[in-house]
């Protein structure tokens, strides 16, 4: 390993500034050579990686608060969901045996659409809010469940 090329320097310094740096030296068992230069690094070149992490910590504070609000948001819409199929297979009765096809061909065409609707939203740009009002799209004014009218 090969040391890196050091430039020769003198410097005065005032007489308290320079029992300091002494003080400094003998304390970590150094030169007051490295002394020096070290305090040097920790003021010219540390000062600067000290801003930088000062920035990814304000950064990643930011990425922290959003992330909670997030989680919360989550959970909102996973209870919301929970709560809604609870609340559906509680109040909706079983189909009848005698229209137990029929009954199974609906909900097969109307869980398609749900999923090409889903699909369809899952697109870069795309949302599902034109549908939100009375399960109609917004543009088109055509079901959202599949079902003539």
């Amino acid at each position: 390993m090969t040391a890196r090329p050091k430039k020769k320097i003198t410097i005065y310094l005032e007489h308290d500034l320079a029992r300091a740096l002494d003080l400094e030296a003998r304390l970590r068992g150094l030169p007051t050579t490295r002394a020096a230069a070290d305090a040097l690094r920790r003021i010219f070149l540390d000062g600067k990686d000290e801003a930088v992490a000062d920035t990814v910590k304000m950064r990643l504070d930011r990425v922290e608060k959003r992330e909670v609000v997030r989680e919360r948001e989550i959970a909102i819409v996973k209870e919301t969901l929970l709560l809604f199929i609870r609340v559906w297979l509680e109040h909706t009765p079983p189909p009848r045996e005698e229209t137990l096809d029929a009954t199974n061909a609906v909900a097969e065409r109307r869980f398609q659409s749900f999923l090409e609707l889903l699909a369809e939203s899952m697109a870069p740009g795309q949302t599902l809010f034109p549908y939100a009002a009375h399960g109609r799209r917004a543009d088109a004014g055509a079901p959202m469940n599949g079902a003539a009218e």
